[in-house]
């Protein structure tokens, strides 16, 4: 292109360009000489991003690594973060100036399978599958922070996968160590449920409730629903912004970073082995503790019904953790007859939670939504059995189908 071109262009344009948005940033830097040689370069950025009349104000630390490993850098994280307590957010700023012009934000991001080569030691596996897990969870709190139900079932998902983990390679871990996290994943996990369980309600049960039974005056219980969801809501905020979630997502990647670094872990050899080889003997203990819930005489109940729903979980999980360390065919049947089963239980366990939910609103000193209440329990017992119809030639199925692991 000419210059006289780019004139014409420049002539053409003028005062017709505006700014969809403006940041006006102040950064500070320093270069951080951390330990095994380890550079943080840490920017402190203030100011604000405009957009129109909308602004936000800016006031955030980035650590970016720039040599050596990122051990030292999560350590650092953790002690900032005991000093002056912050949140974390991977959302850029670009990005929350188009929101703030537009509305619109970047939506909630699904679990990736981890990148695993054939050849990769227990312990790098372990620090990939968990990096993963957590930077699942960390890209979803900006959409959870905005009221997205997706990005709620999201980090509820990433929780649950990072126990999966932490279980899977729990023989060759410090103990303790697992026994803490997993305890402060599974507090968080159920704030999350019940968060989860409200969008479920008023999004999905209720609209197709009130669709189906149009004269049962289902819309009456929408108000109070939703205040209920709000308020699951603003606890998952001001968890997600609170110090203790913060301390447990470094912490947690702290002492991950820590573990694939001292190979052998505390004198065990476990852990510098090739995973592919460890990993046929600790599915095959996940898998066990699946088919141990499976037997039961009789019809199964509610409580055994959700026992299995979740060791399918974590045995899902654990599939997806290791897809690209077996061959694809077999792995992705034996997860689809999971998956099967997993459907049938997780539709009953909406429709189940969905009947607690509604003759617990009614409960609330509010006496008109008693027959709604009633009505709404009724079609979801009704929706329950007909989904558990399936279940058990899923599981007689499921049971039939090869393991891909041996």
């Amino acid at each position: 292109m000419q210059v006289t071109d780019l004139a014409k262009i420049a002539r053409t344009i003028e005062g017709k360009i505006v700014p969809v948005f403006v940041t006006d940033i102040r950064r500070t830097t320093r270069l951080l000489n951390l330990r095994d040689n380890t550079i943080v370069e840490a920017a402190f950025d203030e100011g604000n991003i405009e957009a129109g009349a909308a602004s936000e104000a800016v006031s955030e630390l980035e650590l970016e690594l720039k040599g050596g490993s990122v051990g030292p850098l999560y350590e650092l994280a953790v002690q900032l973060q005991s000093l002056a307590p912050f949140w974390i957010s991977t959302e850029s700023k670009s990005a929350r100036g188009w929101h703030l012009r537009t509305g619109q934000t970047e939506g909630p991001t699904e679990a990736q399978t981890p990148k695993l080569d054939r050849r990769v030691r227990a312990a790098n596996g372990f620090r990939e599958i968990i990096g993963e897990t957590l930077g699942h969870l960390t890209c979803n709190i900006g959409p959870t922070l905005r009221g997205d139900a997706e990005g709620v079932h999201q980090m509820r998902t990433a929780l649950r996968a990072s126990r999966a983990a932490l279980e899977f390679f729990a023989p060759w871990l410090d103990a303790a160590a697992v026994q803490r996290f997993d305890a402060e994943l599974q507090g968080f996990g159920r704030l999350f449920g019940a968060a989860r369980d409200w969008d479920v309600f008023c999004l999905e049960t209720l609209p197709a409730a009130i669709l189906e039974l149009p004269e049962a005056r289902l819309h009456d219980m929408r108000p109070a629903a939703e205040a209920r969801r709000l308020l699951a809501q603003t606890v998952v905020a001001d968890a997600v912004c609170g110090r203790q979630f913060v301390a447990m997502v470094l912490g947690l990647a702290a002492w991950t970073e820590e573990r694939a670094a001292r190979q052998p872990i505390l004198g065990d050899e476990g852990m510098h082995h090739h995973l592919a080889s460890l990993a046929p003997s600790l599915l095959d203990r996940v898998e066990g503790k699946v088919k141990q819930r499976q037997h039961h005489k009789g019809k199964l109940s509610a409580e055994a019904r959700h026992g299995i729903r979740k060791a399918l979980d974590k045995l899902c999980d654990d599939v997806r953790f290791l897809t690209r360390l077996f061959p694809h065919r077999e792995l992705e049947r034996y997860r689809d007859r999971c998956e099967d089963v997993q459907v049938i239980l997780g539709v009953a366990n909406d429709a189940e939670v969905a009947q607690q939910l509604a003759l617990g609103l009614a409960e609330d000193r509010r006496r008109n939504l008693a027959k709604p209440a009633t009505t709404l329990a009724r079609w979801s017992a009704r929706r329950s059995r007909k989904s558990l119809r399936g279940l058990k030639t899923a599981l007689e199925v499921f049971r039939a189908t090869p393991v891909f692991w041996r």
